[in-house]
């Protein structure tokens, strides 16, 4: 008798939601759930034996490395959004690549990008970007299934592109983008603006043995810069002081966005740090609480299906306030049945 398609899936989320971190160990969960717990994820019941059965690591794994990404990904899109009351106000999109699945030989590896809200660092969707392809031709799938109309969007200078623009802009969204050399006509217009005419915004922090002053400095954008419905451009000027050393460094970057003129340099500086916030709060948690990066699963979707489990119990947690990853996921452990009171499951 086989295991149901979904169950398997489904007691894997509750499994990862608990910690679990491999094929491995999601079996043994399994393994260990009560019968109650199994009946309820949809685990096959064996009339013969008046039992629900587990299904066991070699399952998983062939389970998991042959699902359909995209499949997963959607179903879980959908899931985060039925479940969240109020719609992102700003959107983070970044891409990692696991760093578990580069081949020993060289070559690349697996490599995702996922939108996150900065507001609660809830993961909305994931994309595999393939080979050879690049993160810009992924950014307009990755967002369809979002409602974008009034989110702002933020994304590194890869993504600094007019086609890119002139999406977001279609679909009622605003951006805010930095600009490297890869547009190297627009950073050069840039740094030639008369920025000691600018309104400008000066805050301080620490962080990692570090003092950093941030100034930003916004100015209108120029009418001939040639980006969709760019209003204004701006430069962040990072001073960073080592506390221990004393050692400084100074780092000047640019960027534009289509946020009206009465959105000052405070609310631009804002939604820059959120975004950077963004390596903090999934890709640093999936590495460091769930060991992502040391991970040696390899073989055909499984690296991808892992890191959409545990994107799903980290939103999931995440909607219920638990701000500690790694607390919420011991929390999980010590009851099987947590994990499916999260998801909405009566144990």
């Amino acid at each position: 008798m086989r295991h149901s398609l979904a169950s398997v899936p489904a007691l894997a989320a509750a499994a990862v939601t608990a910690g679990a971190q491999s094929f491995t160990a999601i079996g043994e969960w399994a393994a260990d759930a009560p019968q109650r717990v199994l009946a309820r994820l949809g685990a096959r019941f064996d009339p013969r034996r008046d039992r629900h059965i587990a299904p066991d690591e070699a399952t998983v794994r062939r389970v998991l490395c042959g699902i359909n990404g995209d499949d997963l990904d959607t179903a879980i899109s959908c899931w985060i959004n039925a479940t969240t009351t109020e719609g992102p106000t700003a959107i983070a999109v970044d891409g990692t690549s696991l760093r578990g699945t580069f081949p020993r030989t060289g070559g690349a590896g697996v490599h995702l990008l996922s939108a996150l809200t900065h507001e609660d660092g809830i993961v909305l969707a994931q994309q595999n970007v393939t080979r050879g392809t690049s993160e810009i031709s992924w950014m307009p799938p990755l967002l369809e299934n979002i409602d974008l109309a009034g989110v702002v969007v933020t994304a590194d200078a890869l993504h600094t592109t007019r086609g890119l623009t002139r999406h977001l802009t279609r679909r009622d969204a605003d951006y805010v983008f930095t600009v490297k050399a890869n547009q190297h006509r627009l950073h050069t217009r840039l740094t030639a603006l008369p920025w000691p005419q600018a309104t400008h915004h000066t805050s301080t922090g620490i962080g990692h043995g570090r003092l950093e002053q941030r100034t930003i400095e916004v100015l209108p954008a120029p009418d001939d810069l040639g980006f969709p419905a760019t209003t204004q451009v701006f430069q962040l000027t990072r001073y960073r002081t080592d506390r221990t050393t004393g050692t400084c460094e100074t780092h000047t970057g640019y960027g534009i966005t289509s946020l009206p003129a009465g959105t000052g340099p405070t609310d631009i500086a804002t939604h820059l740090r959120r975004h950077w916030e963004i390596e903090n709060r999934l890709h640093w948690v999936r590495d460091t609480t769930y060991r992502e990066d040391a991970s040696r699963v390899r073989t055909g979707t499984g690296p991808r299906a892992m890191a959409s489990l545990r994107n799903l119990a980290i939103s999931a947690l995440r909607t219920q306030g638990h701000n500690s990853i790694a607390a919420a996921l011991r929390h999980m452990a010590r009851d099987t049945t947590r994990p499916l009171t999260l998801f909405g499951i009566t144990p």
